[in-house]
């Protein structure tokens, strides 16, 4: 009986630098075979493998789960503070809920541009 491993790629998350041709491509020569690309730009692919020729911390829901983990490890950044106060030097990078340190200077009708780092 044929068993089948099964990956998607997210064609909307690869780099700009990579084509998502060359993606595609690059995984048929391992082995993957396209099923469906939704209009989404997900890819969904498909392999067989052999569990028995596979040593069990090798299984493939492991190898999808540390590829996961490592293309997490390659996108992750330090966000530099986009404002700061001079006084108490709390700052904010402006991405999400606003600061309240920040919040409580708006509301007080202050102008927070005089805060940017």
């Amino acid at each position: 009986m044929i068993e089948w491993e099964y990956r998607k790629i997210s064609l909307n998350d690869t780099s700009r630098q990579t084509d998502d041709i060359d993606l595609l491509r690059a995984a048929g020569e391992d082995g993957w075979e396209l099923v469906v690309i939704l209009p989404n730009n997900v890819a969904y692919l498909k392999r067989a493998f052999d569990r028995a020729a596979l040593p069990e911390r090798e299984a493939p829901e492991a190898q999808r789960q540390s590829a996961a983990t490592a293309a997490n490890a390659d996108r992750s950044y330090e966000v530099k503070p986009k404002y700061r106060d001079p006084k108490t030097n709390e700052t904010w990078s402006g991405r999400g809920r606003m600061a309240t340190w920040l919040k409580r200077k708006q509301d007080a009708g202050e102008d927070i541009e005089k805060y940017l780092a």
